[in-house]
C-alpha cells in the first residue's frame, strides 16, 4: 500500500493529528526520512487529499492534519440550530402522537 495511503488510512482510524506527529509516524513506519515525509504530506494536501488546521490558540501554534476541509464557525453554529430546531420539532410530534394515541384516535 502507498505510503500515501497509509496516511488516510491513519487519519480515518485517529483522526485529525498534528503534521509533526504524522511525520514521525512515517519516518519510524516507512522508514522515509522527515524532508519525504513534509513533501508526501505536501502534495497530499495540494491534491486536495488532506487539509492542514492551524490551532492558533497553543503557543507557539500547530498545524493539524485532517481529511476534511473544517466548516467556518458560524456554518457548523448554523448547522447546530438547525438540528437543534430538528429534534425539538421530532419531539413535539412524538408528544402529540404520544396523546393522541392515548385517548383512542389513530
Amino acid at each position: 500500500m502507498s505510503i500515501e495511503r497509509q496516511i488516510v488510512s491513519y487519519l480515518m482510524k485517529y483522526g485529525n493529528t498534528r503534521e509533526i506527529d504524522l511525520v514521525n509516524y512515517g519516518v519510524q513506519n516507512f522508514l522515509q526520512p522527515p524532508e519525504e515525509m513534509k513533501k508526501i504530506i505536501d502534495r497530499m494536501a495540494v491534491k486536495d487529499k488532506i487539509h492542514r488546521i492551524v490551532h492558533n490558540k497553543l503557543k507557539p501554534p500547530e498545524v493539524y492534519i485532517c481529511l476534511e476541509e473544517s466548516l467556518p464557525i458560524h456554518t457548523m453554529i448554523e448547522g447546530q440550530i438547525a438540528n437543534d430546531e430538528a429534534r425539538r420539532i421530532l419531539e413535539e410530534a412524538a408528544s402529540v402522537a404520544e396523546h393522541t394515541s392515548g385517548d383512542g384516535h389513530r
